[in-house]
């Protein structure tokens, strides 16, 4: 492996792209690769489940009313338009759900390098999986890295920031995929300097369809970045226009310290894309750990809802800047999207269904008089001594007895990660939701490319087509 070091004074997103440009997928180890596909096939999955959910089918509708050159095929739907409107479309697809893969401090990331990936094969005659898990994991360790070094989650959510760090992930993604020169790559992340969204934090007070569209949008523009530097557009870096690090770069947004080594430490050995936190519920992450906290009690001590008096969750300041506030929209959520970022409303549910996924989201389920209720006897308060996504939940039975456990981290952290049979079953389990109605044979052939994906030769015929209407 080679490690890739900061030269001199240059912005660490010059010591990135010479990563992302130099790195071939002989240089990446085992692990990173498995990692990879593992990851992809949580990603696929997500975005097969999300592919019709609400907001989806009028952005779909939207692209294709534009129309232009057919170079990517929109899965799910058909039709092939333009790689950077596909990006627009699939975007979304992958965040609907809000059930992929995050990093612990770098944030979400496979929601965004992968539907900007798969859009982006329409670009190319055809794209092998080497080279496709090559630009995935490149754009996510520069997506992560690029996150970790701005304190994205332990400082920049809890301070209303939401990032702006994803198109930079993308960028590269796609700029390896299509062979930019570092130069060109260069252009591109400083065209994509202009097009990062820190103060997107509005979207989620309450939550809104933005937040699943505003992933289109990053694709889209990623992708553009990318063809307009190769036609020779420049973009500002270097001295006081550095990307990230210069008095006018990106990581000047922070009201806080960041920590600009952390981008270039150990660079091309350590490989930080290994630490996700892959989803088992479709609502905010930052709800997952009192879900599991509500079901570990219930499953240890052998007691149901109906026994319940009341829940008091101790949550970290990250949880309780997302999901727990502002208390009026977090105690009485009403669309799909405000359901998602309810600490109390997936909670509720959990209880009494032992489990969170898009059953929760029907109107018939919103509307329950028996979540609504219990969700009276939720309360949540902020400790600021907690890690960021863990919690302490405290129950009062109506006998009496009392439980209180703390929660740091649930099932698919890369701490207790999902096996390759979690990662089908839920693969599987998000096939019902499709919006396009598939069968056995695409399912099982979608999966069994994805783990076999550096033995593929077309990706897009691997991955989209057979998600496609013919």
């Amino acid at each position: 492996m080679t490690k890739y070091i900061r030269v001199g004074e240059e912005d660490p997103m010059s010591t990135l792209c010479r990563m992302v440009v130099n790195t071939q997928y002989d240089d990446l180890p085992g692990e990173v690769v498995n990692y990879a596909k593992h990851s992809i096939l949580e990603a696929m999955a997500v975005t097969v489940g999300g592919s019709a959910m609400e907001g989806i089918p009028a952005v779909v509708d939207l692209v294709k009313e534009k129309g232009g050159k057919p170079e990517t095929v929109i899965p799910f739907y058909g039709g092939k338009v333009p790689a950077s409107e596909a990006a627009l479309a699939i975007g979304p697809m992958t965040r609907a759900l809000d059930l992929a893969g995050g990093h612990y401090e770098g944030g979400h990331c496979s929601e965004y390098t992968l539907p900007a990936l798969l859009a982006a094969t329409g670009l190319k005659d055809k794209v092998s999986g080497k080279e496709f898990i090559t630009s995935f994991v490149l754009g996510q360790e520069v997506l992560i890295r690029i996150g970790i070094g701005y304190k994205f989650v332990s400082k920049g959510i809890i301070s209303g920031q939401q990032g702006g760090q994803y198109i930079f992930g993308c960028i590269a993604s796609v700029g390896k995929l299509i062979g930019l020169s570092q130069e060109e790559l260069e252009n591109a992340e400083g065209i994509g300097r202009g097009m990062t969204q820190p103060h997107d934090a509005a979207m989620y007070f309450p939550p809104t369809l933005m937040v699943r569209v505003h992933h289109g949008f990053v694709c889209q523009d990623a992708i553009n970045a990318c063809l307009l530097a190769r036609k020779g557009i420049t973009g500002p870096r270097g001295g006081v226009s550095d990307v990230l690090i210069g008095p006018l770069g990106y990581y000047t947004f922070a009201k806080w310290e960041t920590d600009p080594s952390a981008i270039t430490e150990g660079l091309g050995e350590r490989w930080e894309m290994l630490k996700l936190l892959m989803k088992p519920y479709t609502s905010c992450g930052a709800t997952h750990t009192s879900v599991d906290g509500i079901l570990d009690q219930m499953a240890e001590h052998n007691f149901d809802v109906a026994d319940i008096d009341s829940i008091a969750i101790d949550a970290s300041t990250l949880v309780w800047s997302v999901p727990c506030t502002p208390r009026e929209k977090r105690w009485n959520p009403q669309t799909m999207a405000e359901c998602q970022f309810s600490l109390p409303y997936v909670v509720a549910t959990a209880a009494y269904d032992k489990d969170f996924f898009l059953e929760a989201f029907a109107p018939e389920a919103r509307a329950r008089k028996d979540v609504r209720e219990l969700m009276t006897r939720i309360s949540a308060k902020e400790d600021k001594s907690l890690p960021p996504f863990s919690v302490r939940v405290n129950t009062r039975l109506k006998n009496g007895k009392s439980y209180s456990n703390e929660y740091f981290y649930t099932k698919g952290n890369y701490q207790n990660p999902f096996t390759e049979k979690d990662l089908i079953d839920k693969f599987k389990k998000c096939v019902p939701y499709s919006a396009y109605k598939l069968d056995d044979a695409a399912v099982d052939s979608v999966i069994t490319s994805v783990l076999n994906l550096e033995k593929i030769d077309d990706v897009a015929a691997s991955l989209l087509d057979p998600l496609t209407p013919k």
